[in-house]
C-alpha cells in the first residue's frame, strides 16, 4: 500500500526502489571503506584518519559515477565487498595476536562473516568469485601448517576458511543452478543451447551470445576510444596490485615518515598486518583487470573496479604524501624507484584524481542520454 502512493506505475517504483538501495548501499561503502583503511593503515591516528578520508573521498568521486546512484548492483556489491574485507581484517588480527590474546573462536567467526559477505557479493555480481582467492591461500597455509605442526589450531583455521570459500563458491554457483532448474529440467519444452555444454553456464552463454563477450572479442579497431577510455583504471588496478605485492616497503615507506606514538614492536605488527591483507587483495584485482582487458566489454572496468578496495588504498596513500610535500624524495636525494614512481611520480596523484573526476561528470551525461560507455 505504502509503494503504491509513490507512484501509480509498477516500473517507476522499481526504480525508485533500485535507487534508494544504491544510494544506502553507497553510503555504506563510503563509512566502511573509512573504516577499513583507519583500521590497516599501520600509522598514528592522525595519518590513519587522513588516509581513510580521502579513500572515502576516492570513492565518491570513482569513475563508476552515476552507476552508483542509479539502480545498479555497484554499490551494493561494494559494500558487501569492504565489508567482507574488514571482517577479514578482523580475522587477521585475532589469529596474529599475541598467544596469550588469541582466540580460535572468534578468529574462526570472523572468517566465517567474512566469506558470507564475500558470498553477498558474489551474488550481486559475478566477479565476487574473486574473492576465493583469498580462502584459497589461506587454506593452503593452514593445511601446510597442519601437516608440518599437526596442532589443533591450524586444522581449526583450516576449517573455518575452507568454508568461507564455500560460501562464496556456492553463492556464486545458486543463480546457475536456479537458471538449469528453469531451463534445463526434462520436463522444460524449451531448453536452451547452453545446457548441453561440459560446464553449462548461462553467465558465459549469456555474455557470448547476446553480448558477444569472450576471449580477445572485443579487440577491433572500432573499439579502440573505449580501450583508451578505460586504460587509466587498468593501469591503476595493475599497478597498485603489483606495487603491493612486489614492493610492500615502498607502500610502507609512503605512509608515514616517523610514528613516535608508537613502540617498534607494535609498529611492525601493525605493518606486518598491512602487507598481508594488501598482498591478498592485490590477485583478485589483477585478475579482474586482465579480464577486463582480454574478456570483458573493456569500458565497464571503470564502474566494477568501484568494488576493489586495494587501490583506493594506495591512491588515498598516494594523495597524503602528496600532501607532506613527498618527505620521502627528498630525504633519500630522489624520487622513489620502481612501481611507485610509475604510478605516483610528479603530479600524476593529482592527473589520476583529476581523470577519474572528469570522467565522472562526463560519463554522467552520456549514461543520462543513454550513450555509451556503459
Amino acid at each position: 500500500m505504502f509503494t503504491s502512493s509513490i507512484h501509480p506505475s509498477p516500473i517507476i517504483r522499481h526504480a525508485l526502489t533500485g535507487a534508494v538501495i544504491s544510494h544506502i548501499s553507497h553510503l555504506g561503502a563510503v563509512l566502511t571503506l573509512y573504516a577499513l583503511v583507519r583500521r590497516i593503515i599501520p600509522s598514528n591516528e592522525a595519518v590513519k584518519q587522513r588516509i581513510a578520508f580521502a579513500a572515502a573521498c576516492l570513492h565518491v568521486v570513482s569513475p563508476a559515477s552515476l552507476f552508483l546512484s542509479s539502480p545498479y548492483g555497484e554499490s551494493t556489491f561494494a559494500f558487501a565487498a569492504f565489508l567482507g574485507i574488514v571482517c577479514y581484517i578482523r580475522a587477521q588480527g585475532h589469529k596474529n595476536a599475541p598467544i596469550e590474546q588469541q582466540s580460535l573462536l572468534a578468529t574462526a567467526t570472523w572468517t566465517v562473516l567474512s566469506g558470507s559477505a564475500f558470498a553477498i557479493s558474489a551474488l550481486i555480481r559475478s566477479n565476487g568469485l574473486l574473492h576465493g582467492t583469498i580462502f584459497l591461500f589461506d587454506a593452503f597455509t593452514s593445511l601446510r601448517a597442519f601437516l608440518v605442526t599437526r596442532k589443533i589450531t591450524h586444522l581449526f583455521h583450516l576449517v573455518s576458511t575452507v568454508s568461507s570459500g564455500t560460501l562464496i563458491a556456492f553463492a556464486f554457483a545458486l543463480p546457475q543452478a536456479i537458471a538449469y532448474t528453469e531451463f534445463c529440467t526434462p520436463s522444460n519444452t524449451n531448453t536452451r543451447p547452453w545446457c548441453t555444454r561440459t560446464i553449462p553456464s548461462i553467465y558465459s552463454w549469456v555474455q557470448a551470445h547476446y553480448w558477444n563477450v569472450g576471449f580477445l572479442a572485443y579487440w577491433t579497431p572500432g573499439n579502440i576510444p573505449l580501450f583508451l577510455l578505460a586504460a587509466p583504471m587498468l593501469v591503476v588496478l595493475a599497478g597498485t596490485a603489483i606495487l603491493v605485492y612486489f614492493e610492500p616497503s615502498q607502500v610502507l615507506e609512503h605512509i608515514n615518515h616517523s610514528v613516535p606514538s608508537q613502540t617498534m614492536g607494535k609498529r611492525d605488527a601493525d605493518s606486518a598486518l598491512f602487507t598481508h591483507i594488501t598482498a591478498q587483495l592485490a590477485l583478485p584485482q589483477l585478475i579482474l583487470a586482465i579480464m577486463a582487458l582480454t574478456s570483458f566489454h573493456v569500458q565497464i572496468i571503470n564502474r566494477i573496479s568501484s568494488g576493489c578496495a586495494l587501490w583506493y588504498l594506495v591512491l588515498a596513500i598516494a594523495v597524503n604524501d602528496v600532501r607532506s610535500n613527498d618527505r620521502t624524495s627528498r630525504r633519500s636525494g630522489g624520487p622513489a624507484v620502481g612501481a611507485w614512481s610509475m604510478l605516483f611520480k610528479g603530479r600524476r596523484t593529482e592527473v589520476l584524481v583529476r581523470l577519474m573526476v572528469g570522467y565522472a561528470v562526463v560519463q554522467g551525461g552520456l549514461y543520462a542520454s543513454f550513450l555509451p560507455p556503459a
